[in-house]
């Protein structure tokens, strides 16, 4: 079998999560929260990064609820139109359009330096492959986010069980992640230390 391109891959991914149905996305979101919870517990998390998806990704707004509850900060990105990342906390003031439709935190624009603060990172991603090679949509928002943080806390990227590759093809500006949460798994990669 040939080696897939990076757009390959991207289509094959947006097919797949189009063609989810709402009981399947909806087991998702549940099986997700569980893991990421119990991702959070165990490393005691206090503040943490999270992103609200788009209607096809990875749905992670049970978690922040949940986070939200049980007083852990979570900051959300805010796009800016020079594809950099500000960040602002999730709170009472609630939310609106940002510049890509997702929703993003009514507040206080914070610098990426923010996330260097916090227990962990959690991103989306289209895929990530065997050694934590992670594969965005192509505006490299978050390797240019990675590559530009002087402390980086564990990193841990969101995607469904199929979308763990073997392999990914990789720039020289991609940023590996130290692990993958999925519906039904945790895992750390061999790239991380902590």
């Amino acid at each position: 079998m040939q080696p897939q391109t990076k757009q390959q891959i991207r289509t094959a991914v947006r097919a797949s999560r189009a063609a989810r149905s709402a009981a399947a996305r909806q087991q998702t979101r549940d099986q997700l929260t569980a893991q990421l919870i119990s991702l959070s517990v165990q490393r005691n998390a206090k503040a943490v990064s999270c992103y609200f998806p788009t209607p096809n990704e990875p749905d992670t707004t049970g978690f922040t609820a949940w986070a939200r509850t049980n007083s852990i900060d979570v900051f959300l990105p805010v796009a800016r139109k020079d594809r950099n990342l500000d960040w602002a906390r999730l709170s009472e003031a609630g939310t609106a359009g940002g510049l890509h439709g997702i929703q993003e935190p009514v507040g206080e624009r914070l610098p990426a330096q923010i996330l260097g603060q916090l227990d962990l990172l959690i991103i989306p991603a289209c895929a990530v492959d065997e050694q934590g090679m992670r594969l965005g949509w192509g505006l490299g928002y978050y390797d240019r986010l990675l590559a530009t943080l002087d402390t980086l806390p564990p990193v841990f990227a969101v995607i469904h069980d199929d979308e763990l590759l073997a392999h990914i093809p990789a720039d020289t500006h991609d940023i590996p992640v130290h692990g993958v949460i999925t519906p039904t798994q945790t895992r750390l990669f061999s790239n991380y230390a902590g």
